[in-house]
């Protein structure tokens, strides 16, 4: 059921509206992926990880250039118990042809939508 036009968002209002507009963005991108492709099997593999905290002998990223994050995804990945969904979510993105086929994926889904899925550091 449609409802009618929202008003403006008053941002004086609505402080947390940028992030509001990340999770409605990651909802729709989610939406337009392929049922059956690598990028949905990768994100449902990635919603089965349960990490109750985050590590706390890893701070949180603060170079995001893709070297300085390949080296901090290492360590992430590498660090002492791994659990067994861990272990698959790793072993899934070693796989070359399935990240190959998620990155064409995700590619189409940002090209149709018009926005890209980006990192970005925070304060």
């Amino acid at each position: 059921m449609r409802s009618d036009p929202k008003p403006l968002s008053d941002l004086t209002k609505h402080k947390g509206i940028e992030t509001v507009r990340q999770i409605q963005s990651l909802m729709l991108l989610c939406s337009v992926l392929p049922p059956d492709g690598r990028m949905r099997e990768m994100l449902k593999l990635a919603l089965e990880v349960r990490n109750e905290e985050f590590p706390a002998d890893i701070a949180p990223i603060r170079d995001l250039h893709p070297q300085a994050t390949k080296t901090w995804l290492e360590f992430f990945w590498t660090r002492v118990g791994i659990s067994a969904e861990e272990r698959e979510l790793i072993d899934w993105q070693n796989d070359k042809e399935k990240m190959d086929t998620a990155v064409e994926e995700l590619r189409r889904a940002e090209r149709q939508l018009g926005i890209r899925l980006a990192p970005k550091t925070v304060e």
